[in-house]
């Protein structure tokens, strides 16, 4: 497995983060596109060449895109309203982007506005999906949904979606959190369809509000059957780590970063070491 972390869980913004996560020896990033209001600043020339300058002189890896202003315009949104028209407008510039910047993943989350909450938000998301994979198939692209839908109702999506070039992107904390959902469970029935994995934790309903492990979602647990199943790609730390109320445990939110990016080593690399030990 690869470690990174999610470009908004970090107290530094823009290109410079690339240089602050090498230095902690992380090695991928997933970045957000920006949001509508400020023109999506992700697709402007400017910042494209300062993170590619970045990335190549740290050695770091953008793996994936995401869209994380469809919490506030959803796919669910109603055809032929201005809202949709934000949200396509989105989706295709994240597209744009991807091919751009050399970035194989576009991640599409269903969450907040764009929460699935009903059959009619189900077929939408799937319309929207369809199209959001078709047009990223030009590019040899993968769209990622990233969701609160259970273990059948996702093997439905994909189902009904029907595109070669979509995949689940999983995360440790969400299932358990809005739907108590066993996530170990979700990993052994929805492995085939995972491409990128967001880890976080949190206690009595707090979002990302805790050190891995620390927290009521099973993360040891999950990791186990991640492991068990072969795994071998990205986990994106994405702990909220200058936020209340992690931001509690301590006043450098870096600090907390290290914390987490040595509990998760520690849980990715220890049958490795064991396995080295008793070898001597």
């Amino acid at each position: 497995m690869k470690l990174g972390v999610c470009q908004w869980s970090l107290p530094v913004d823009g290109p410079y983060a690339i240089k602050t996560i090498a230095d902690l020896g992380l090695k991928g990033i997933q970045l957000d596109i920006g949001s509508h209001d400020r023109g999506f600043p992700l697709s402007l020339q400017v910042v494209q060449e300062a993170y590619k300058e970045f990335t190549e002189k740290y050695g770091v890896t953008i793996t994936a895109l995401a869209v994380r202003e469809l919490d506030n315009y959803g796919m669910t949104r109603k055809d032929g309203t201005p809202e949709k028209e934000i949200v396509l407008q989105a989706i295709s510039k994240a597209i744009e982007i991807a091919n751009s910047m050399e970035v194989p993943i576009v991640m599409l989350a269903s969450f907040e506005d764009g929460e699935i909450k009903t059959e009619q938000d189900f077929n939408t998301v799937v319309d929207c999906l369809k199209n959001a994979c078709d047009e990223a198939e030009k590019y040899g692209l993968m769209i990622a949904t990233e969701n609160l839908l259970s273990i059948e109702e996702t093997k439905k999506l994909f189902k009904l979606v029907d595109r070669p070039n979509l995949k689940l992107y999983f995360d440790t904390q969400n299932y358990y959190l809005r739907k108590n959902y066993n996530t170990a469970e979700m990993v052994r029935e929805l492995f085939p369809y995972i491409c990128e994995v967001h880890v976080k934790d949190g206690a009595d309903g707090s979002l990302s509000g805790s050190l891995l492990g620390e927290g009521d979602s099973g993360f040891f647990e999950t990791m186990e059957v991640l492991k068990e199943k072969g795994y071998s790609g990205w986990l994106h730390l994405e702990n909220y780590y200058d936020q209340l109320p992690l931001s509690l445990q301590d006043t450098d939110p870096m600090e907390l970063l290290k914390k987490d990016i040595s509990i998760l080593e520690n849980v990715v690399f220890e049958t490795a070491n064991e396995t080295s030990t008793s070898l001597k």
